[in-house]
């Protein structure tokens, strides 16, 4: 039988994306169509320009339709960290005999949470563990098939922003998507990236974005905590384009160039090509200060929210870095880390030809939505 095509849209913050694929054979996937748009994104939660969302989405799926031809009929969209809340929840189930824990119990104890979150203007995204305890405090991750007397569970409840899910519902309504889910993409990018077993103790993963940055705790199946604020790599590119007196565009291009490890003398420069094939020499020193200037204000911010929303703090969760804003500046990690006062790993996506840390929130709801489907 042949394996179904998934769509997944990923709303980022100054791009659309979009990905048509299935599950391929070794763990790779067989993409069928993508495309990306730019727009004007959103910031602190808001759109920036909401009236011409609905046009980029049109956008959007008219260059998908353009390659794939079949109908679309069901769609998975991620849901950012800006527009997402984590709360977190412990139920519990007695039994009236010892015996093995079943599915059904599982899916008890998150229905049990779900009943009673009620958090105004938000929707529940997913229940998902944190960890189970059987009897005599028996702390598990597997709770399937052992034999107890009671599970307790401490559940991980994800929240979507309600004005967020309604607005983008009218748009797939008009354009004809007859089914739409919605996934938490900084859940979806950590179960991805991260082992089961380095899940059992907390990680953070920080998302780096083009506008907006995440933070997020995993333990188990699930965020312990979720936080984000609105600065990321295209901040570096403003800041080039203010300070070295050159356009977006050529701002863009110079970051490609820079190396934060490289320290020039007076007579060092960057070479930019500019426009009209005129080049420009930017001095290194100062372009690189310009950057790190930067860096060291989302390493600060980060750090401020580490410090803020880890239940407890313990200088030895291992981080992973995500996203473009950072992973594609030459020495961008090891600056960062040095910025934050830790160890950083990527966070690799493991799929062949595809395990860059820019790819892992598309390829963690795509995983998720095959998944599911």
């Amino acid at each position: 039988m042949a394996k179904e095509c998934v769509t997944v849209v990923e709303i980022g913050s100054s791009k659309l994306s979009c990905i048509v694929a299935q599950r391929g054979v070794n763990g790779i996937f067989n993409i069928k169509a993508k495309a990306t748009v730019e727009y004007a994104g959103f910031f602190e939660g808001e759109f920036i320009e909401k009236s011409l969302l609905e046009d980029a989405i049109k956008t959007l799926f008219a260059q998908i339709q353009s390659v794939y031809k079949k109908k679309i009929e069901k769609i998975y969209v991620g849901v950012p960290a800006e527009f997402s809340k984590v709360t977190s929840a412990k139920e519990q189930i007695i039994f009236k005999f010892k015996r093995a824990v079943r599915q059904s119990d599982i899916e008890q104890l998150s229905a049990n949470a779900s009943e009673k979150i009620d958090v105004e203007g938000m929707e529940i995204l997913s229940v998902n563990p944190i960890y189970f305890t059987l009897d005599d405090n028996r702390r598990t991750n597997e709770p399937l098939k052992l034999k107890a007397g009671k599970i307790s569970a401490e559940l991980s409840i994800i929240l979507a922003q309600t004005s967020f899910i309604q607005t983008f519902n009218k748009i797939w309504a008009r354009i004809g998507i007859e089914q739409v889910e919605y996934l938490s993409e900084p859940l979806c990018e950590a179960m991805l990236i991260l082992e089961k077993e380095e899940r059992e103790r907390t990680c953070i993963v920080i998302d780096v974005g083009a506008r907006s940055t995440s933070v997020a705790f995993v333990k188990g199946d699930g965020l312990s905590n979720l936080t984000s604020f609105s600065m990321g790599g295209s901040y570096i590119t403003s800041d080039l384009s203010e300070a070295c007196g050159i356009s977006y565009n050529d701002a863009r291009n110079l970051k490609k160039e820079i190396v934060l490890s490289l320290k020039g003398n007076d007579s060092d420069f960057y070479e930019l090509v500019t426009l009209g094939g005129r080049v420009t020499k930017i001095p290194l020193n100062f372009a690189n200060e310009v950057v790190c200037y930067r860096l060291e204000l989302i390493a600060k911010t980060v750090n401020e929210c580490i410090r803020l929303f880890a239940k407890e703090y313990v200088p030895y969760y291992p981080i992973y870095l995500c996203g473009a804003g950072v992973s594609k500046i030459k020495g961008g990690k090891d600056f960062f880390a040095k910025c934050i006062g830790r160890n950083i790993s990527y966070g690799l996506p493991p799929i062949p030809a595809m395990d860059k840390p820019e790819y892992a929130s598309m390829l963690g709801l795509l995983n998720e939505a095959i998944e599911e489907n």
